[in-house]
């Protein structure tokens, strides 16, 4: 596919270090706060309020260069790839085009407690955003967001339940 739904944010930066600190000032300013450091409220196409932790940036902006097999943790400290996706979350979030598929699953955290999670895929651009509930009604909070392979988003799909797709072109909204 040489067209994506949403264009790739592609910034340049003298050395890695600076390009991934342009990056999170990006997600900073577009999903937490802005430059004067006011919160950013930001919901997704259900209401539900998706909270953002500045914190969230190191794991949903680096990678495993073997997810298959690894245990979780990232040995890639910066994608490239990922980051050029930074913008596309809020679009996903307001199903703003493509077939996004919504399913839930339950995964153990790190201190063995089952926490439900939501994966909303955009089947078209095979772009996954991972949310998670909250204990407060209608809020979810963000957990990372990657583009996948179709390997990949079989797992999510063998291991999640699907509760709607969304399709904002062919529901007129």
């Amino acid at each position: 596919m040489t067209e994506h739904l949403w264009p790739y944010l592609r910034l340049k930066a003298p050395s890695d270090e600076e390009l991934k600190e342009a990056y999170r000032r990006v997600f900073i300013e577009s999903y937490v706060r802005t430059s004067d450091g006011k919160e950013i409220e930001i919901f997704d196409w259900m209401g539900n309020r998706v909270l953002f932790n500045p914190r969230t940036f190191e794991h949903a902006f680096s990678e495993s260069t073997d997810y298959r097999f690894g245990d979780g943790s990232h040995d890639v400290p910066f994608s490239k790839k990922r980051a050029r996706c930074i913008l596309w979350i809020k679009e996903v979030l307001a199903a703003s085009k493509g077939r996004i598929e919504r399913r839930v699953q339950l995964r153990q955290d790190s201190r063995g407690k089952l926490r439900k999670r939501r994966a909303l895929i955009v089947v078209e651009e095979r772009y996954v955003v991972v949310l998670e509930e909250r204990k407060e009604p209608n809020l979810l909070e963000f957990i990372t967001a990657f583009p996948s392979d179709e390997n990949y988003l079989k797992k999510i799909r063998r291991e999640s339940g699907l509760i709607e797709i969304k399709n904002p072109s062919l529901n007129g909204d």
